[in-house]
């Protein structure tokens, strides 16, 4: 069952990610980011709300939100910072690291120890995200190449190891007060600390925030709702399935929302480039996937 919530958490991701592609053809990332977190949090706590899923929130609640808070801002931030300064095609592979990461955290701080078979997965997983997030035209190892002379990459190795620690915190709120009411506390969390670091981010960039053009509110704020429902759909997947099996095999079977991605990518945006990488990848996605369903 829980293979079923991470698969439904792979599709939204893709959704939610498709969506604010599209926000941010109308205003800045940050801002679309920001927005959509707010929305996603409203609905999710209108559900929790509804279904009357809310816990008392003891101590354990309370340190788990503490110990999320600077993962999962900075691992947006970093994210935000590697696409302004660096390519897709040197920032996407690179987060590919995020199932290993969260597999060799889990066996450190979790105890969550893989069979091996569903272990090889995880790393096939990752090699395929790998994969896919190649753009053609240039080395295999040219985004490993990079860490050696672009920030817009180490923001991107940032980005991965702040939201594998966000990921193992997650294990731990969800505990405290179940899948939904941590999914809204998340949105939350993450919605106020890009709120705050606008700011901050408006200074490095002449001052503009990056809220849209009055003639272009229409359609951003269209595909930011759009996106922060797919989120918040994704969330609720994702934390469900958190609390039914191990981090890494929920992570990596996850991070197949990527092929779902970048089909999206094809077929609505035209963006075709690399297709023998991207084949390359998805066919190692897939394998890695049959390997943790089967052994996970």
């Amino acid at each position: 069952m829980w293979i079923a919530f991470a698969l439904i958490s792979a599709v939204c991701m893709a959704g939610s990610s498709f969506s604010l592609k599209r926000a941010v053809e109308h205003g800045g990332s940050v801002v679309s980011t920001f927005t959509a977190r707010t929305v996603s949090g409203v609905l999710l706590l209108g559900l929790v709300a509804a279904t009357g899923a809310w816990h008392p929130l003891t101590p354990a609640y309370w340190t788990a939100v503490g110990l999320v808070l600077v993962p999962e801002i900075l691992g947006t931030i970093f994210l935000t910072l590697a696409l302004r300064s660096g390519d897709l095609s040197l920032v996407q592979p690179i987060l590919g690291l995020l199932p290993g990461l969260v597999m060799l955290g889990g066996v450190v701080l979790l105890g969550e120890v893989p069979s091996p078979p569903a272990g090889a997965g995880v790393l096939l997983v990752t090699l395929g995200v790998y994969c896919v997030g190649l753009q053609g035209g240039g080395s295999l190892l040219e985004p490993l190449r990079a860490l050696g002379s672009t920030r817009a990459s180490w923001f991107a190795v940032g980005s991965a190891t702040a939201w594998s620690l966000a990921t193992l915190v997650h294990k731990r709120g969800i505990a405290a007060v179940g899948p939904f009411p941590w999914a809204a506390t998340l949105a939350f969390v993450s919605a106020i600390g890009l709120g705050l670091a606008l700011p901050l981010l408006a200074r490095r960039t002449s001052g503009e925030a990056g809220w849209p053009e009055p003639e272009q509110r229409g359609p951003w704020m269209r595909f930011v709702c759009l996106g922060g429902l797919a989120w918040a759909v994704q969330q609720m997947g994702l934390h469900t399935a958190l609390r039914m099996a191990q981090a890494g095999y929920v992570v990596a079977i996850s991070s197949t929302g990527i092929l779902v991605a970048t089909a999206l990518g094809i077929l609505v945006l035209g963006e075709r480039a690399a297709a023998r990488t991207r084949a390359a990848g998805a066919l190692l996605v897939c394998a890695g996937a049959v390997l943790i369903a089967l052994f996970g």
